[in-house]
């Protein structure tokens, strides 16, 4: 089977793990365990996981302070283990003590590390090999100003640093503070290519954010919103795609409030060289930033431009008596969509989780004790749900797997719950966490942490990864220990089928390190 996988906005899994510690010596137990001990409390700056196109396990990297040098000097060090624990490299890496690292990626290729210095006008990004060797740096102009509202957007989840591109290089996208604020966009190649900046207007009397959303090794998909202020409650949005190759635009298509407003979440290019752009439509002259959406619909664009197809969903019509049969019957909700593959019989799969708006209780106590802090609105995230798209993207057949209730306290009750719930998921707030693919088994395999409320004993938090081949799905789960004492429990993804299980005992100063594999079981959806 031949997958395509759409990646989302946001990688979560690399959020998973944040522990306090210096990886210090080593016992291999075995190919499918470890153990680090004599730990000392030397501070993590980064870890992650090494993936390859189809988001399978390749390593994994630790990135870490060692010693204290000379002249504000500070010694770090990157370690890199294989997909089955085994060590591959520990590197040294010598920069200033105000040095922070923002932002990691890694592409197959090499890793980048994006470093801000509080007392510099620069962003450093730094790239490394599978070794762990350094291989380029690159210093991107910045003011502190700059820098600052930056990472302010980043945390809000308003913007991504660095985008990925596989086997190719990466983007990296900062704020620029033109006549108002602005964007540019540096594509960095890892593959031998050249270097391109896309930026904009620096004259103009709008705000503009631009954020990639999808890239292969032949172009760049990007939605770019802009808005006449910060305050202004008029979002205009419109798709840009790019030649990764050169910069130059290949087309731009506008989704204005006028004529068609629609909030793109998601966009995946094709094998026949189309883009898909997925999300939700309104009704002519609705503000996506306050109205309700009329339904989902999937967009089919060459190259150029032009439109090849323009399916529409209504959530009155046909998914409204699709999703009835759900474990929550008093609300159809939202369904916000994290992932889209494709199959070799040309079928696709969306992937996502149903959500809505329900009044915050402790948001409205909250208010009404005179705190000014609390959302007296919430978003409630259920089940996980399967669309099943034919070819020409007819819906043909809804999965739904039940899961337990996630409460998520919107951002402002002013916005819509779709624009709360694009943002949460940027800010890793929703179940899902990631898909990966096994193009030689026929499988992929999407993942969610779920929260189950038990009768008779004390809920749990259970790891849920829900499996697809030939036409059937089976899940298995394992239930999570929680962080305890002197004992740190964590989750990261591991190789296919399998799932890597930390515990890290504070007293002891042992971090046990052990790959679990998942046992899948009859189907259990809807």
């Amino acid at each position: 089977m031949n997958f395509l996988n759409a990646k989302t906005m946001n990688i979560k899994f690399q959020r998973l793990f944040c522990l306090s510690l210096l990886l210090g010596a080593v016992s291999i137990v075995n190919a499918q365990e470890k153990t680090i001990t004599d730990l000392t409390t030397f501070k993590i700056k980064d870890s992650g996981t090494l993936m390859d196109a189809d988001m399978d396990v390749d390593g994994y990297y630790f990135f870490y302070e060692v010693d204290k040098l000379k002249n504000g000097q500070r010694e770090f060090a990157i370690k890199l283990l294989d997909k089955d624990l085994n060590n591959i490299a520990t590197k040294s890496y010598v920069d200033n003590k105000n040095v922070s690292l923002t932002e990691s990626k890694f592409n197959n290729q090499a890793l980048l590390f994006a470093m801000t210095n509080h007392k510099e006008d620069y962003y450093r990004l730094v790239l490394f090999d599978r070794s762990g060797n350094e291989i380029e740096k690159v210093e991107v102009p910045a003011t502190r100003k700059e820098i600052a509202q930056q990472i302010k957007l980043r945390t809000q989840g308003f913007s991504d640093l660095v985008f990925s591109v596989d086997n190719k290089g990466f983007l990296f996208n900062r704020i620029r503070n033109n006549k108002k604020m602005g964007f540019g966009l540096k594509y960095i190649p890892t593959d031998g290519g050249q270097s391109w900046d896309y930026k904009s207007p620096e004259d103009s009397k709008e705000i503009h954010i631009l954020n990639p959303i999808q890239a292969n090794e032949e172009i760049v998909v990007a939605l770019e919103t802009s808005k006449k202020s910060m305050l202004s409650g008029t979002l205009n949005l419109k798709v840009v795609v790019l030649d990764i190759n050169n910069g130059n635009v290949l087309f731009e298509k506008a989704f204005d409030r006028k004529d068609d407003p629609r909030m793109i979440t998601n966009a995946f290019i094709t094998e026949d060289k189309n883009v898909v752009l997925l999300g939700e439509y309104y009704s002519e002259g609705d503000n996506i930033f306050r109205d309700k959406s009329q339904g989902l619909f999937a967009e089919t664009l060459d190259f150029t431009g032009n439109r090849i197809s323009d399916s529409k969903l209504s959530w009155k019509d046909k998914l409204g008596s699709m999703l009835a049969e759900t474990s929550d019957k008093k609300s159809q909700g939202y369904i916000y969509f994290h992932d889209v593959v494709r199959t070799q019989k040309g079928t696709y799969y969306a992937i996502g989780e149903r959500y809505k708006r329900k009044a915050s209780a402790g948001g409205i106590a909250a208010m009404a004790l005179g705190g000014g802090n609390g959302s007296v609105t919430q978003l409630t995230i259920t089940d996980a749900l399967f669309f099943e798209f034919d070819k020409n993207f007819a819906l043909t057949d809804i999965k739904i797997f039940e899961k337990g209730k996630s409460r998520i306290p919107e951002l402002t009750v002013f916005a819509s719950p779709q624009v709360n719930a694009h943002i949460i998921n940027i800010m890793g707030g929703f179940d899902y966490q990631f898909t990966q693919l096994d193009t030689k088994r026929d499988r992929f395999y999407a993942t969610f942490i779920d929260y189950e409320r038990l009768k008779g004993e004390k809920n749990k938090y259970a790891y849920k990864s829900i499996m697809y081949q030939d036409g059937k799905f089976a899940q298995d789960k394992i239930y999570l220990k929680k962080s305890k004492g002197k004992i740190v429990s964590k989750v990261m993804p591991g190789k296919l089928g399998h799932v890597v299980l930390l515990e890290y005992d504070r007293k002891a100063k042992s971090l046990d390190i052990h790959l679990e594999k998942m046992n899948f079981h009859t189907e259990m959806s809807k």
